[in-house]
Parts: C-alpha cells; structure tokens; sequence
C-alpha cells in the first residue's frame, strides 16, 4: 500500500534525524508520519482576524459550531469531521504525562462555543475542540480546521498555525471581499504555499460590498505578481445560512457555495493520495537537505589540516565572533536611537499639526459667534483633526520603514537586505473615547434683559442732560435729555452684546482647547503603543537573525575545536562514514522525489 511505503521512507529519514540527534527535524518527521496514517483530508481555514474564517466553516457544514461575531476572535483551533451523530469534545494536553499527551473531554454540541470560551478564560491548556457532524460534504474524509488569526492577533498564534499548515492537505487563506489582500496577508501565503502547494483564496462577505468584482480583479493581479497561483472564490455566509433555512437553491447559487464545495469535493477530497505523497516529499526533501547540510559541514572539518591552519581557521571564527558583537551592538544602539527619536519626533509632529488646528480656531473665533457657527465648527474641527491624525500615522509609517532599513543596513554585509514583515501602522479613531467639546454657556441673551440694559443705560443719559438743559431753563424731560438717553441707551445694550460675544468667544476657545489636548493624549498613547510594537518586532527580528549567526559561528569554532583534537586516524574514519551516511541520504532523497511523480521504488 502507498501508506506503506510512505511510512517506511518517514521512518528512514527519522531513524537519520535521531542518529544526528535532530530533535526538531525527528519531531517534525513524527507529525507528518500520524498524518499520512489518518485517512482525513485535512483543509485549514486561515487568515487574518475578523475576516469571517469561523462564519465560513458554519456555512460550509450549515451549523453554528464556531463562535463569529464582531467582537469574537479565534484562539483555540476548532476541528469539524463527519460523524453519524452530532458530538463535541474539548482535547485538552496533559503536561504531567509527556508533551503529546491528550485528554478529550466530551460536552454537548449545542454549548462548544461556550465550553471554549469559558476554558480559555480559565487557562486551561486546550489544544482545539473538535465536532462530528453527519454531513454529505464531510463523508468522503474531508475535515475543515478553523485556526486562530494570523499576522494582527499574536504571533505565537501566527507560529502555530504556520506549524499545522505544513501537515495540512490544503488551505483556505480567508479575505473578505470589504478590500483587496493586504501586503501581510501575500507574505502569509507565499509562506503557507512553500508548506502546503494546495491553496485557494476565498472572499467573503460579497453581501456588504457592491465592488467585490472589482476587488477580485485587483487580486488576482497582486497574487499573479507575487508569482502565488490559486483559485478564488467569492462567497456570501450570510446568504449561505439563509438559503439553507429557507432550502432556497436560487439564493444557494448566489451565495457563491456551490462552486466552493464542488472544489472541497474534487480538487481536495479526490486528490488525497496525490496531495500526501506531496506532503511526504516536500518535507523530505527539506528534512534531507538539513541533514546534509550539516553532515558536509562536518566531513570539510575531517580533512587533516597543519597546526597553523588551524591556529588560522580558529582565529578567523573568533574574529567573525567579534565583529558579530560588534554589529550586534551598533544595530541594537541604532535602534534604541531610532525607537527614542521616533517617541519624540511623532508627539512633536502631532503637536504642531494641532497648534496649526488652534491657530485656525482661535481666528474664526475672533470674529464668529460660536452660537451661530457650533455645528458646522465641530464638524469641520473634527474633520481637521482626522486629517492631522491620518498625516501623522503615515509619517510614522514612513519613518518606521526608514528605521527598519537603517538597522538592517548594519546586518547587510552578512545578510543582504533582510528586512522583517512589519504590519503597516494604521491611523487611530479618538473620537469616541473624547467627548465633544460643549457650547458656551452664556450663549442666551433674554428680551427682559437686554430692555433693562437700554434702560440702565438710558436712564444716567436723561439725567445728566436733563440737569444740563435745566441751566438753560428747560425741564428735566426735554427734547434732548430724551435723545441722549436713547443713544446712551442703545450705547449700553451694544456694548453688553460686545461682552457678552467675546465671554461666548473665550469659553469656546477654552473648551475646544481642552478638546484638543484630550485628542492629543488620547493619539499619542496610540502612537506610543504602535511604536513599542514597531520596536518589539524590529527587535525580535534582528534578534533573531544575530542569534542565528551567532549560533553558527559558536558551532564553527567548536568543530575546528574538536576536529584540532581528534587524531587523524580518527578523521579519517569519520569521514568514511559521512560519505557512507551522504550516499544512503542521496538515495533516499531520489526515492522521495519519486513521489512527486507517483512511483516509489523498492528499498
């Protein structure tokens, strides 16, 4: 049987992996020998959060069983397989009895959802939940995994789904069709289809979207040009569940379901044998090359050297030892530099945006009526913050790209441009979180008070030209006493409408002012919060690569260590076993090129 012989291959290669004492390739080998034992064909749904993954797995098996919702996000993997009867379990790993220890636990179907949530808060050491469905679309072994998000939500999550995708059948990477793949999500699949080749895009939520077509055609350019080759699939969930409530066929078709099922069927469920028999080889493949790789490595240290090449050999790795120190110090400092300058440079940049916002302020204020204009200010204030915020963050997302290429700059000389997949950085929304800034209070002026105003003022007129024309024999109420109390009058009650202008004038600019520095705060913490996470990927990253070549480096110095040590006759019995081991390897790696190809020859 094809299980057989692809069974024995596995078992070779891993007998190789634990001879070399390669734990990780021996655990690896390990996995993929349980999946080709398991009959299921294995498909992954991935992608990034809140693109419908889980509503897509509900409308392909037409049963709630994984949680969706806006404010829901996958974190534990959920496993839909074909049973008789409806069953649900959470798989638990049981530290305390080695590291593939399993527990199930079995809980109804119809609270899953809520099992998995409350056994998340808890920290339980949940590995997935699983549900058995009696399903047409799952009989012929086809099994549909939801997964955690990839990219946004945490990388442990993005690591762990990246680790099941190389034992998968096949994939389907989830984008809904609201806009077109992100850079992130292409970098995704170029990696899943390097692990598993069979892939399809699949876009849903055409219901929200009128320009889904048009959506589809720019991807299909972008996955084109990143040279990834795959289906797309357009779909509607929502119109999915409601064709099967209503067992509507028309409404079915237009969600786009049949054609996706119909691939399910013939281009993953029908293809099994061909997709493991690619899976074995792939892995194979690289597994050997590993093993080559170190063992050639080896055999070049056996051959018998002088003490000053060695002694030359030996000083060459220390000083490469060094001069990585050195760089790692000089990309660590230039960083910090860079995080420090970025902190300062965004809240000073933000600041100045909104001092230009308040300089506008402060003059429509000095001649306006903030009672006539307060709607349409607050809307064109808010309209004016939003784009001193979207200008900002785009700043920042140049200035993060710069960075990132300033401190690769000091790993090129090793590396060539190494730079990591660092998610673009998007423009907060404060405005929620801020309340808007209140009309001024003493924006009212009654009728009643603005006659006694006329009169107050009208009143002090009268009397003093009244007491003036009496001099020249003329009664206290004259012709001109009169008229100078209605010009002083109206004199006072203009001038209190000037006061009370500019007191209304002043509040607003006091209240806009503090609504201002709240927004100010409020999008600082938010730029403060992506920097960090800019700086922690940029960190992990180059981190990462230092390590590495550290690593090696340490490995370099030890073998020219050992090899200075071991005799001659010893390295020349060494090295007849490398080239022994080479060739058992080569042989091996031409039986699982053969797979590719359907034949596996005999061992």
């Amino acid at each position: 049987m094809i299980e057989t012989a692809l069974v024995e291959l596995i078992d070779r290669a891993t007998a190789e992996c634990a001879e070399q004492q390669r734990a990780d390739l021996h655990g690896r080998l390990r996995q993929i020998r349980t999946r080709v034992l398991d009959p299921a064909q294995l498909v992954l749904i991935v992608g990034e959060s809140k693109q419908g993954k889980s509503e897509l797995v509900n409308a392909i098996v037409n049963a709630p069983v994984c949680a969706s919702g806006e404010d829901v996000t996958t974190v534990v993997p959920t496993l839909v397989r074909h049973s008789d009867e409806p069953t649900a379990m959470l798989v638990e790993h049981e530290p305390a009895r080695g590291p593939a220890a399993l527990e199930r636990h079995p809980v109804p179907i119809e609270r899953i959802r809520e099992n998995l949530g409350r056994a998340v808060e808890l920290g339980r050491p949940l590995t997935r939940g699983e549900v058995g469905l009696p399903r047409a679309v799952l009989e012929d072994g086809l099994v549909l995994m939801d997964t955690p998000g990839v990219g946004s939500v945490s990388s442990t999550l993005t690591t762990t789904t990246l680790a099941v995708a190389a034992e998968a059948d096949a994939l389907l990477m989830v984008s809904d069709a609201t806009q077109e793949l992100t850079t992130s999500e292409l970098a995704f699949l170029k990696q899943v289809t390097a692990l598993c080749p069979n892939v399809a895009v699949v876009q849903p939520k055409i219901d929200v979207t009128p320009h889904w077509r048009r959506v589809m055609e720019v991807n299909r350019k972008h996955l084109a040009n990143a040279g990834v080759t795959t289906k797309i699939f357009p779909v509607s969930s929502v119109v999915r569940m409601r064709a099967m409530q209503t067992k509507d066929g028309q409404l079915n078709a237009e969600s786009g379901f049949p054609a996706l099922l119909e691939y399910l069927r013939n281009e993953m469920a029908g293809k099994h044998a061909q997709l493991t028999r690619r899976l074995v080889a792939h892995n194979l493949a690289e597994v050997i090359n590993q093993l080559t790789t170190s063992l050639k490595a080896e055999l070049a240290a056996q051959n018998p050297r002088t003490a000053a090449e060695t002694l030359v050999e030996l000083e060459t790795a220390q000083r490469r030892a060094e001069d990585l120190r050195r760089m790692a110090s000089r990309w660590q400092k230039t960083l910090s530099d860079g995080i420090s300058e970025l902190f300062a440079d965004i809240e000073f940049d933000f600041r100045e945006r909104t001092w230009a916002v308040m300089h506008q302020v402060n003059e429509t204020f000095d001649e306006a009526d903030p009672k006539e204009v307060w709607d349409e200010f607050i809307d064109w204030l808010t309209e004016r913050l939003t784009d001193a915020i979207v200008q900002s963050f785009e700043w920042l997302d140049m200035r993060r790209e710069r960075l990132a290429e300033q401190v690769a700059d000091e790993l090129r000389r090793e590396y060539g441009d190494s730079l990591p997949d660092v998610e673009r950085i998007r423009p907060p929304d404060p405005f929620d979180a801020v309340p808007k800034p209140k009309e001024p209070k003493s924006s009212d002026y009654p009728g009643l008070d603005q006659v006694l105003t006329s009169l107050r003022g009208s009143y002090g007129g009268v009397l003093m030209f009244g007491l003036i024309t009496t001099m020249a024999g003329l009664p206290l109420m004259n012709v001109v006493s009169i008229s100078a109390g209605l010009l002083l009058g109206s004199k006072s009650l203009k001038e209190e409408k000037d006061s009370r202008l500019r007191r209304r004038q002043t509040e607003a600019r006091a209240s806009v002012q503090r609504y201002v520095e709240h927004v100010v705060f409020q999008v600082n913490k938010e730029a403060k919060d992506a920097i960090r996470s800019v700086h922690r990927r940029l960190h992990e990253h180059f981190s990462q690569l230092t390590e590495e070549a550290q690593m090696e480096v340490s490995r370099e110095i030890q073998n020219i260590k050992r090899s200075a040590e071991r005799s001659a006759v010893d390295r020349d019995r060494r090295a007849r076993e490398i080239k022994k081991k080479l060739e058992e390897l080569a042989v091996l790696r031409q039986r699982a090129s053969l797979l590719t190809q359907n034949r596996i020859t005999a061992a």
